[in-house]
C-alpha cells in the first residue's frame, strides 16, 4: 500500500501538463511558421533575396522597321539620348542656376522652368528626351567644363523612332509614344511584333551592396523587333499624295481629301493617304499652314493663345491623325450605281435593250426624286443613263431588282462588314436592315444615298468587278520578318467569294469605259479607263443639305484588262461647282496616268492634243437651268463659275461662239444678277505657275501657258499678254511665258 507522501503533488502534475501543452503549441506554431516561410512564401522571399543580392540593367530591344514592298524604310529606330538629373543632389543654388542657364541655352529650354525643376525634392527628374548626337556632345562638353554638375546629371542612350519621309503615309503608319510603344496606325496594331523583347544584365552584389566582378554577371540578350513589310509602293504613295494635296488646296477642301490605290488582281493596297495629315516625328504638332491659319480665329485680339484655341488645336491635331479611308463613313452617291448596275446585269434583267425616259424627275408615292439635269435627259438607253448618272432611271432599275435581292447584293459586295484590310479603327457600313427597308429606302439607295459605307469598302467592292467578279481580301501587310530573317507572317491573295460572273464584270468594264470617255474631265488620254463619279449630299442635323457635298471618283485601268483601281474622296470642296465630275474626276485621272507610267503600261492608242480648229467654243446658255448649263460645259471640257447661285442663266461670259482653250473657265450669271463685263489684268511677272493661275482666276481670267517644266519651284513667269493693268473682258485668255 502506497503512502500519501509517495505520490506527486496534484498541483505539480498540472504544471507539467501546462508546460507540455505550452511547448507543444510553440512547436506547432514554429513548424507552421517554417511551413509558411519555406513553402507558402518561398517564391516571394526568393525574389526578395535575389533583388537584394543582384541588380538588373535593362538592355533595350531595337524596335523593328516598317518598310514598303521594295524594302524602302518608312519607320526606323535611331539612337537618341535622354538627359536626367538628381535635384536632391545639388549642394547649392549656384549649381542649380549654372545648370539651368547652361542647359536651357544648349537645349532651347525655358530657363525658369528648368530652374524650378532643379529645386524638387526628388532623386530623379527628366530634363529632355530624344536629343540627337550633336546635342548630346554639347551637353557632355558643358558638364566636362563644369565638373561640379557632373554627379547630378546623367546621359543615357535610348532608341528613338524616326520617320525619314515625314508626313508621307503618316495616317497609315501611326507613331510611337515616349515609351517606344505604338500608339496609332501600323505602329499600334502590330506593336507586339515591332517592339521586340528587352534583355538584361544581372549583376551579383556583395554584402556591402556593390557590384561583384564581371565573372559573376549573367547576360540575357535582347531580341530585336520584327520588320513589318507593307504592300505599299513608296513611288505610288508619293504621286498620290502630291495630287490630292494639290486638289485640297485648289478647291479649299474643308473636311480633307482621301485616296487609295489597290491592285485588283491581288487585293494589295499600293498607296493610301488622307490630306491634310501630320508628321509622325512630331505627332501632336500641326504643321499645315492652312490649318494653322484657320485656327488663328481662336486667338485673342492680341494674338495670344486662349483656352478655346488650345481645345480646338488639340481636337484638330487628333483629326489629322485619322485615316479617313477606313474610319469614316459617307454616302457614296453615284459611284454606287456601279453596284446597282451589277445587280441588274447579274440577275439578267432585260435592261440592255430597254429605252428609258427621264423627264428630270420621277415620283414614287409621296416623294419626288430629281435628276441632276432638271430638264431631263429624255430618251436614253441603260449605258447612256449610267453615263448621264440619271437617278430616275436607276430608281426604275432598283424597283425591278427588289428589296430582298438588293439587300443580299449589298452583303455579297462586302458593304455590311469591315474589310479586314489590317488597319486599326476600321468601321463597317451603316445600312437599312432587311426587315426595316422600305421602297423609299430602296429608291434612294439605288443612287447611293441614305446609307453609309467607307472608302475601303467601296474600292474593295469595285475591285471585285474589275478583276472579273471575285471579291479578294484587301490587305496592307505583306510580310512580317523576325530579327533572324525568318518570315513569321506572310499574306497572299485570298479569294473570299464570287460576287458576279465574269460576263457581268466584263459588260460593266465596257459600260464604265463609255462613262469615262463621255467626259473630257475623266477621259485618260492614250488609255482605256473605266469609272464612275459621284456627288453625294451630307447629312446635317438629321437632314440632307445642298451646301455641303462629297465629290468622288472611282476608276480602274486598263479597262480591257484591269490592273489598278483608284478611289478619290473630296469631302466638302468649296466653289461654284462642287461636283465629282468637276473636281474628283480630273484628280483620279491624273493619279491613274501616273500609275500607268509607273507600272510601265504603254498607251494603247495615240491621243494627240486638239488642234486649234478643234478647240471648244462657248455655247449659248441663256435660259438654261444652271445645272443643265454646267453639264453642257463639262461635255465641252469647259468649267464654269456661277454668280447668283443656282437658277436660270441670264448672262454669260464670253459670248456664244468664242473659241476657248481646253479646260478654260467661263462665267454664268443667274437670276438676273447684275454684272460687270470688264476686269483688269493683274501683274503675274515673277510668279510661279500656281501663283499665276490663282491670280488670273481671281480676276475672272483664263491662262495659256508657254514654256517647259513650269511646275519647278524656280520656274517663274517672265512675260504676259495682255500686259498688267490692261482692261479686258472677263474670261479673256492671258498668255504667260515661263522660264
Amino acid at each position: 500500500m502506497y503512502s500519501a507522501s509517495s505520490q506527486p503533488p496534484k498541483n505539480g502534475k498540472i504544471t507539467y501538463i501546462a508546460v507540455g501543452i505550452f511547448f507543444s503549441v510553440c512547436l506547432i506554431a514554429l513548424i507552421g511558421r517554417f511551413f509558411y516561410l519555406q513553402i507558402i512564401k518561398h517564391d516571394d522571399y526568393e525574389k526578395l533575396a535575389i533583388s537584394q543580392q543582384t541588380s538588373d540593367t535593362a538592355i533595350q530591344a531595337k524596335r523593328g522597321a516598317i518598310v514598303d514592298r521594295n524594302g524602302n524604310e518608312l519607320a526606323v529606330s535611331a539612337t537618341a539620348y535622354l538627359i536626367t538629373m538628381s535635384p536632391s543632389s545639388f549642394k547649392s543654388d549656384d549649381d542649380r542656376e549654372l545648370l539651368a542657364s547652361g542647359l536651357s541655352e544648349i537645349l532651347s529650354l525655358d530657363y525658369s522652368s528648368l530652374l524650378e525643376k532643379t529645386k524638387r525634392n526628388t532623386s530623379y527628374a527628366e530634363i529632355i528626351r530624344g536629343i540627337n548626337k550633336e546635342k548630346e556632345e554639347e551637353v557632355a562638353a558643358f558638364l566636362n567644363e563644369n565638373k561640379s554638375l557632373a554627379p547630378m546629371v546623367s546621359i543615357t542612350e535610348i532608341p528613338k523612332r524616326f520617320y525619314p519621309h515625314g508626313n508621307l503615309l503618316s495616317t497609315v503608319l501611326g507613331f510611337v509614344g515616349t515609351d517606344n510603344h505604338g500608339l496609332e496606325g501600323v505602329e499600334y496594331l502590330y506593336d507586339d511584333y515591332l517592339k521586340g523583347t528587352n534583355g538584361k544584365i544581372i549583376t551579383s552584389n556583395n554584402a556591402r551592396g556593390t557590384s561583384m566582378p564581371f565573372e559573376y554577371e549573367q547576360y540575357i540578350s535582347a531580341k530585336d523587333g520584327c520588320t513589318v513589310k507593307l504592300t505599299i509602293d513608296i513611288e505610288m504613295q508619293y504621286f498620290l499624295e502630291k495630287h490630292i494635296q494639290k486638289t485640297r488646296v485648289e478647291h479649299n477642301v474643308q473636311n480633307r481629301v482621301a485616296a487609295c490605290i489597290m491592285d485588283v488582281k491581288t487585293g494589295e493596297i499600293l498607296a493610301m493617304s488622307t490630306k491634310p495629315d501630320y508628321d509622325p516625328n512630331d505627332p501632336f504638332t500641326i504643321n499645315d499652314e492652312l490649318i494653322l491659319d484657320s485656327l488663328a480665329s481662336y486667338l485673342d485680339e492680341m494674338g495670344a493663345v486662349t483656352d478655346e484655341y488650345i481645345k480646338e488645336y488639340n481636337k484638330t491635331a487628333a483629326e489629322l491623325r485619322t485615316n479617313k479611308m477606313v474610319v469614316e463613313q459617307y454616302d457614296p452617291g453615284s459611284t454606287f450605281k456601279i453596284f446597282t448596275s451589277a445587280m441588274a446585269l447579274e440577275e439578267k434583267l432585260p435592261i440592255l435593250n430597254e429605252t428609258f425616259y427621264c423627264s428630270g424627275s420621277i415620283t414614287k408615292g409621296v416623294i419626288t426624286y430629281h435628276c441632276h439635269k432638271r430638264s431631263g435627259h429624255e430618251y436614253e438607253d441603260f449605258q447612256q443613263a449610267l453615263a448621264n448618272s440619271c437617278n430616275p432611271v436607276f430608281i426604275q432599275i432598283a424597283e425591278k431588282i427588289g428589296i430582298e435581292r438588293f439587300y443580299n447584293y449589298i452583303t455579297i459586295f462586302g458593304l455590311r462588314e469591315k474589310t479586314g484590310v489590317g488597319l486599326p479603327g476600321e468601321v463597317a457600313g451603316i445600312h437599312h436592315s432587311l426587315a426595316s427597308m422600305t421602297d423609299y429606302n430602296l429608291y434612294s439607295s439605288s443612287f447611293g444615298q441614305t446609307f453609309k459605307i467607307t472608302g475601303m469598302q467601296l474600292i474593295a467592292g469595285v475591285s471585285a468587278i474589275a478583276n472579273g467578279g471575285t471579291y479578294l481580301q484587301p490587305y496592307i501587310i505583306k510580310e512580317i520578318i523576325d530579327a533572324d530573317g525568318n518570315i513569321v507572317v506572310a499574306n497572299e491573295p485570298k479569294a473570299v467569294r464570287q460576287v458576279v460572273s465574269k460576263e457581268t464584270a466584263e459588260t460593266l468594264w465596257s459600260m464604265l469605259e463609255y462613262v469615262v470617255n463621255s467626259s473630257e474631265q475623266s477621259r485618260l488620254p492614250g488609255y482605256k479607263m473605266a469609272g464612275k463619279t459621284g456627288t453625294s449630299q451630307k447629312v446635317s442635323d438629321g437632314t440632307y443639305e445642298n451646301s455641303k457635298k462629297i465629290a468622288s471618283f472611282i476608276c480602274f485601268a486598263p479597262a480591257n484588262d484591269p490592273q489598278i483601281c483608284v478611289l478619290v474622296i473630296v469631302d466638302e470642296p468649296e466653289g461654284d461647282q462642287i461636283y465629282g465630275s468637276y473636281i474628283a474626276a480630273p484628280l483620279g485621272r491624273e493619279i491613274m496616268l501616273d500609275c500607268m507610267k509607273h507600272l510601265n503600261i504603254e498607251p494603247e492608242y495615240d491621243d494627240k492634243p486638239n488642234k486649234a480648229n478643234e478647240l471648244p467654243t462657248m455655247p449659248n446658255l441663256l435660259g438654261y437651268d444652271s445645272s443643265d448649263a454646267f453639264s453642257e460645259l463639262i461635255d465641252r471640257n469647259l468649267y464654269a463659275g456661277i454668280v447668283g447661285g443656282e437658277g436660270i442663266v441670264t448672262g454669260q461670259m464670253p459670248a456664244e461662239g468664242t473659241t476657248l482653250p481646253d479646260g478654260a473657265t467661263v462665267i454664268l450669271y443667274t437670276n438676273d444678277t447684275p454684272y460687270e463685263k470688264k476686269t483688269v489684268v493683274p501683274d503675274v511677272i515673277g510668279k510661279t505657275s500656281a501663283e499665276c493661275n490663282e491670280a488670273l482666276l481671281g480676276a475672272d481670267l483664263n491662262i495659256k501657258v508657254k514654256g517647259v517644266n513650269i511646275n519647278y519651284p524656280d520656274v517663274v513667269a517672265v512675260s504676259q499678254s495682255p500686259a498688267a493693268g490692261t482692261t479686258v473682258d472677263k474670261t479673256t485668255v492671258v498668255t504667260v511665258t515661263f522660264e
